[in-house]
């Protein structure tokens, strides 16, 4: 407890957390994580609170260069060149969106800036102004490269394209035989990071038809392909630090900042081998996202969250990987991830406050307490979280749901179930049905099934140990803040007890353990499967067949129980589609949506196919429609399924699955979601 209690005294000094928009940027994840959504702001709120704060960023130097951050206890630092050159072309389309001339202004003043402190041998200095004049950095010479090329571009200013060229040599002289940069750059060691150094002059070499410069990028991609990990995507030599490297882990900055390096150089050299590289890294990253529904600000070789923050520059970067990887392969649910690691930012981004410094920014970690750029709000994060809220709208409305196919099943998987013989007099095999306390799917299967006669041995339904509540509200101040959870709170004051929901258009239906007892149907209440006492009780009932009814994700020890193994159905076409959403996920790609049963394995959704079934959707004029008719169709799969081994006592021939046959489909974002039912509609 005390050093609870020093560490949040170190905090509130650190944060100089007497001055009230410091207070508030501090307290609000415990006060209200949802401020920002719950007050109605869109996405043009964001990017003009966003635009603001660069535009103070750069009045608050008086020399045209932008602050390279705003500390909360220091203020406003100096003109930072690096960023102020990666700045301008975020300038120049910010005067296009917002149909703003002044931007264009101030990327003319920011270029004045950069041209003032260019050193004669072409470089351009490391760090902030106000630290460095005269040391030479590869990797910020680099970033400026970018912005002159953007300006030279738009404005046709031979200034820059001078300074261009000149720093471009100088980049190139300094290059090693292998292709890395070990001199002017961080503790003189390589890094892959340094992609992003190698990607503009890659730009820059295309732009000006020179090869040399595109020789250069080349060597340098093929040094950091070289230290790829081909198993995971994992790049490695990305980490600010040699403690990093030795680790084989990485802030989400500079993870990004190889990736998108590796990726546009490649774009601009053609490089399949490197674009698909990138590729994989970004999955990989994007699946941690999916799964901790986070980004944690540090990574490791296999995509394992290593710090209790998020580092918001790398959120906005990894958007930006994830749209432009959409361009190119037209994949949505990348632009999923990105819509979901911008509302991250988003959710983080201080739209209220008196401090100009911090109205609109975007801290370097969320919380602002965290390691990245502990306490302070940098210029890059700002910059990339603009880039991609522009972006993510043009990514956006270039989303087209392609036509609906017809319902048909790919070739080569199991479409019937085999004719069954005559029904036998012996006893059927035993079946169990697992079950959660308010799932609906009890009560829709047996009420099918039992059409044809079917009656399990058992229902089992599992309930997840209780939290104390004191646990519980942690938790949830943890997510959501004090505010949101008081809401919920007086919310549910004088409201009954929910009931089990039901499909669309269909009469609320009974939990499980109150339809099991109602239809005379042994019910057993157990804790979460996986624990001892479900697993005793299930090898009591001595199950032949287990069914799965909408009991979450079970365990290899519960598995292993029934003889013929557990069956379940899936709102989806197996092998490739697999996952969450996967009906929605179907039509927005344009892919025949239907059904499957399948066995369970200790994967998602990779255990043998036993049949699919295509499901006709051009009556569905919703994603709940929709849903309801691939519904209606898996249940019915199923039971005729469970119906051949209830009078035959085996399984049907099945079809083993390839992990490289499918994906695993996540939830689909909001804004996916409202194209969809948009398409639907028509």
């Amino acid at each position: 407890m005390f050093a609870q209690l020093k560490r949040g005294y170190q905090v509130a000094r650190d944060a100089a957390g007497w001055r009230p928009s410091n207070l508030r940027l501090l307290t609000y994840p415990y006060v209200d994580r949802e401020r920002n959504r719950r007050s109605g702001l869109i996405d043009q709120d964001h990017l003009l609170a966003a635009a603001e704060w660069i535009e103070r960023a750069q009045d608050a130097t008086g020399d045209g260069g932008v602050s390279g951050r705003y500390s909360l206890r220091r203020g406003w630092t100096s003109s930072y060149p690096e960023t102020t050159g990666y700045l301008v072309p975020t300038l120049i389309h910010l005067s296009d969106t917002l149909r703003e001339p002044r931007y264009r202004e101030r990327a003319r003043r920011a270029i004045d800036f950069l041209l003032s402190v260019q050193l004669p041998s072409g470089a351009f200095p490391g760090m902030e102004i106000a630290a460095n004049r005269t040391e030479p950095s590869i990797f910020n010479s680099a970033q400026i490269v970018c912005g002159l090329r953007a300006w030279h571009s738009d404005s046709k200013d031979p200034r820059a394209l001078d300074a261009m060229r000149r720093a471009c040599d100088w980049l190139v002289a300094q290059q090693d035989p292998d292709g890395a940069w070990r001199r002017f750059i961080y503790g003189n060691v390589a890094y892959t990071y340094m992609a992003h150094a190698a990607c503009w002059i890659a730009e820059a070499g295309a732009y000006l038809d020179r090869t040399d410069y595109l020789d250069a990028a080349r060597r340098h991609l093929e040094w950091v392909l070289k230290h790829q990990d081909r198993e995971t995507g994992w790049f490695d030599l990305c980490g600010f630090s040699e403690e990093e490297h030795r680790l084989r882990r990485g802030p989400t900055h500079t993870i990004a900042y190889t990736i998108w390096g590796v990726l546009m150089t490649s774009c601009i050299l053609r490089h399949e081998a490197g674009i698909q590289a990138a590729r994989s890294a970004a999955l990989g990253v994007a699946r941690r996202l999916e799964l901790s529904r986070w980004l944690p600000g540090v990574l490791d070789h296999r995509w394992r969250g290593c710090a209790p923050h998020a580092c918001l520059t790398g959120n906005a970067q990894m958007a930006l990987i994830w749209l432009e990887l959409h361009r190119l392969f037209g994949d949505p649910m990348l632009v999923s991830a990105a819509c979901k690691a911008i509302d991250l930012v988003k959710r983080a981004q201080p739209m209220s406050a008196g401090d100009p410094g911090i109205l609109g920014g975007i801290p370097g970690s969320d919380p602002v307490w965290g390691d990245y750029l502990y306490m302070r709000i940098p210029n890059w994060a700002a910059k990339f979280f603009v880039d991609a809220l522009i972006e993510k709208k043009s990514a956006l409305e270039r989303l087209a749901v392609p036509p609906m196919a017809a319902p048909v099943l790919p070739e080569g998987l199991p479409a019937a179930i085999p004719a069954r013989p005559a029904a036998q007099a012996t006893p059927g095999p035993r079946a169990v049905l697992y079950a959660s306390p308010s799932t609906h799917k009890i009560a829709e299967m047996l009420g099918a099934w039992s059409k044809w006669g079917f009656r399990p041995a058992a229902v089992v339904v599992s309930r997840d140990p209780p939290r104390s509540t004191l646990r519980h509200l942690l938790d949830k101040l943890r997510d959501e803040g004090l505010g949101t959870v008081a809401r919920r709170l007086f919310g549910r004051r004088n409201r009954s007890a929910p009931t089990a929901s039901a499909p669309s258009g269909h009469a609320p239906m009974l939990p499980p353990v109150e339809y099991c007892r109602a239809m005379n149907i042994d019910v057993i209440e157990t804790g979460p499967l996986d624990s001892e006492d479900a697993i005793r009780a299930v090898r009591a009932l001595e199950p032949d067949v287990a069914i799965h009814a909408g009991a979450g994700i079970l365990r290899s020890e519960i598995l292993a129980v029934p003889r013929l193994g557990t069956l379940n159905a899936h709102m989806g076409i197996l092998p490739r589609q697999r996952g969450m959403n996967v009906s929605e996920w179907a039509r927005l790609l344009g892919e025949p949506v239907g059904c499957s049963v399948h066995l369970i394995d200790p994967g998602i959704d990779t255990g043998e196919i036993v049949c699919c079934r295509a499901v006709p959707i051009a009556g569905a004029r919703s994603i709940a429609e929709l849903r309801a008719l691939v519904n209606e169709a898996q249940i019915a799969l199923l039971g005729e399924v469970v119906r051949y081994v209830c009078e035959t006592g085996k399984l049907p021939p099945r079809r083993a699955q390839r992990a490289e046959e499918g994906r695993q489909y996540f939830v689909m974002h909001p804004e996916l979601r409202a194209v969809l039912e948009g398409a639907l509609r028509v």
